[in-house]
This record gives C-alpha cells, sequence and structure tokens, in this order.
C-alpha cells in the first residue's frame, strides 16, 4: 500500500527548515489469526531549508524505516485497535521522528561560515 502524509511542521526542531512535500508511506501489512496486525514499509521525505552549517538553500532526501505492531485492544502498549479500525498516524508519526536528522547539510563540500577569515 500507498499514500501521502502531511506531518506536522513542528516536527523538524531544525532552524529555518520545513518539508518540501507530503511524507511518502509504503508498506505491506499481514495480519495474524489472532487479529494482530503487523505492518513494515518505509518512510520518505525531502526537507528543505538553510544548511546548519554555512546558511546556503539545500534539500535533502530522508529515508526511514516504518515497523508498528498493532494488537486488536486499545490499551495496548505499542499500538491498538478497536471495531477493526487501524489507525497508523502515530505509527508513522513515530518512524518520521525516528528518521528525522539533527542538521540539515548541503553535502560533504560545504564550507562553514568563516568568522574573522578563519574556516572550520
Amino acid at each position: 500500500m500507498e499514500f501521502e502524509y502531511s506531518a506536522p511542521e513542528t516536527f523538524i526542531e531544525i532552524p529555518f527548515v520545513k518539508f518540501a512535500a507530503p511524507v511518502k508511506i509504503v508498506f505491506d501489512y499481514e495480519l495474524y489469526e489472532d487479529n494482530s496486525l503487523d505492518i513494515r514499509g518505509t518512510i520518505s521525505y525531502v526537507l528543505e531549508g538553510q544548511c546548519s552549517r554555512c546558511l546556503k538553500e539545500t534539500r535533502t532526501q530522508v529515508e526511514g524505516e516504518l515497523n508498528a505492531y498493532f494488537e486488536n485492544r486499545k490499551d495496548y502498549e505499542d499500538y491498538g485497535y478497536t471495531n477493526g479500525i487501524v489507525d497508523i498516524t502515530q505509527a508513522v508519526e513515530d518512524a518520521i521522528m525516528a528518521s528525522m536528522p539533527f542538521a540539515l547539510s548541503c553535502g560533504e563540500d560545504c564550507e562553514t561560515i568563516s568568522y574573522n577569515g578563519e574556516s572550520d
């Protein structure tokens, strides 16, 4: 299965950075005899904004894993569902947060900002 999710900008703790487009989610699922559900897949998204080192505008593709196990009860410790309705929003948000980089970089050739004629 595939779908897109518009993640809240508040997920990004890197200054002057935002999502360039919705997060893309691709996953498969397996429903077990006890009605538990296992979801495995990937998430991908593009961050755009200022490089954290040199402040140049840049874009970076980020990918992460989506792994979630749902039990057929609401009070389940990890992810639960009731009445046959599975909402994977929290699992997707957890995967986004786990894959989020700490800084945005324009690449290996990044020239840091120099102060008083000195560089990093």
